[in-house]
């Protein structure tokens, strides 16, 4: 005999609401306001090496 712990979960029926409208940790989630965008200065490396001279074309 297999016991409780033997048997694999059943996924279908745990997640069958996920990201619906009935998953109220998802419906907060969209809720909340966007995040502002990632401000990266100086992305171009100027150092030597490969990438020597690339931005002058």
């Amino acid at each position: 005999m297999t016991s409780l712990a033997d048997m694999p979960p059943n996924y279908e029926t745990m997640f069958a609401h996920r990201f619906t409208s009935e998953d109220k940790e998802y419906q907060e989630y969209l809720k909340r306001p966007a995040d502002p965008p990632p401000i990266v200065e100086e992305w171009r490396n100027r150092s030597g090496g490969n990438q020597r001279n690339r931005d002058r074309y």
